[in-house]
């Protein structure tokens, strides 16, 4: 797709060396962070950031909207309902093949982004990839989402049954829906994270060999296998720190949107006067200030959206460039004919020959 550039270099060295790296990048590489963002973003992450603003309708609400033959007396989906879960299911796939197509374009400009950030640069933009190219890269993906596919076939019966229990009678109204369907189907949801985990893991590791050593997308899949089991220690520890991290800082995001959203209701449905006095003596007024109230806290859910994005950005950049230093220091260099550097053949990526770090 691109002649090697001068720059598009990575140094091999220890696992904290990587990650310290990639770290730097994702903090100090502005544009890297947007693009980053969008990916994120277009994969689900718009999904988990609206969460905690979403206001779940209750049994009475979803009968209104549905009907009162989506669910039986005995607690089965009807057909009407199966044919409607149908529909979402078609709709989810093609915005899935959508979001991984697209998402391959930002994971090309985020690798070759963190691979110039080792040298000086490149100067201008970065071109747009073959769609063979983008292809191959949405095929990893998509494969790699079959096991995910699989398990949520398997959990969606105990999610179902644990959600449907929850909305006719409720263990605990003091805890919210979800936190209640996740304690109640532990399991499944266990399984589901698990299996996400490691596809992702596989994934993440495929699009960097296929983009850095070719080969098509079976033998990249493979690959990223057999380099896990190779590298167990080294690729585990950094896909556990690189998402361990990401999910704290996201996690403390949720919750300030949460409790700014938390804010607006109370200050929108306060029935009680905010009465403050303003003035002095017989120049003195009283004035309702939950217009105020409800106007500052709308301004805090704003900053809490504000630095929920910043922080996904910034932690997608660096989970993104993390997966990258795994994988090139993981790849074995050949001899490249010109210049002292090895030359990767999925895009002409080069990197520089060095020491290896060991697990």
């Amino acid at each position: 797709m691109t002649e090697p550039a001068e720059g598009l270099v990575t140094r091999r060295s220890g696992r904290a060396g990587r990650l310290a790296r990639a770290l730097t990048f994702g903090l100090t590489h502005g544009e890297a962070s947007a693009v980053a963002l969008a990916g994120f973003l277009l994969r689900g992450g718009i999904v988990l950031l609206a969460l905690p603003s979403v206001v779940l309708p209750s049994v009475i609400g979803i009968a209104g909207v549905t009907g009162v033959d989506a669910i039986s007396i005995a607690g089965q989906p009807t057909p009407w309902l199966i044919e409607l879960i149908a529909l979402a299911i078609v709709g989810a796939v093609v915005w899935l093949a959508a979001a991984s197509l697209v998402g391959s374009l930002t994971d090309i400009w985020l690798i070759q982004m963190t691979l110039d950030s080792g040298g000086d640069g490149r100067q201008g933009g970065i071109p747009l990839p073959k769609m063979p190219l983008l292809l191959r890269l949405a095929a990893i993906r998509m494969i790699c989402l079959v096991p995910l596919a699989i398990a949520l076939s398997w959990a969606a019966t105990r999610i179902f049954n644990a959600t449907y229990d929850e909305l006719t009678t409720p263990s605990n109204l003091a805890s919210p829906l979800p936190l209640r369907v996740v304690l109640a189907a532990g399991d499944a949801v266990a399984v589901v994270t698990v299996v996400w985990l490691a596809s992702e893991t596989i994934a993440a590791i495929a699009v960097r060999r296929e983009l850095l050593a070719g080969g098509g997308v079976w033998r990249s899949v493979l690959g990223a296998a057999g380099q896990m089991v190779r590298r167990p220690i080294s690729t585990l520890l950094t896909a556990a720190i690189s998402h361990a991290t990401s999910a704290v800082a996201i996690g403390l995001a949720l919750v300030g949107i949460s409790t700014a959203f938390n804010w607006c209701r109370i200050a929108a449905r306060n029935p009680v006067p905010i009465a403050i006095k303003l003035g002095i003596g017989d120049f003195s007024t009283t004035r309702d200030f939950r217009p105020v109230a409800f106007a500052l806290a709308t301004v805090a859910i704003a900053v809490a959206w504000f630095a929920a994005l910043a922080i996904a950005a910034v932690t997608s950049a660096w989970r993104s460039a993390a997966f990258t230093n795994e994988v090139a220091d993981a790849l074995p260099a050949t001899s490249s004919r010109a210049g002292g550097a090895t030359e990767r053949s999925g895009l002409g990526l080069s990197v520089a020959p060095g020491e290896r770090s060991g697990d």
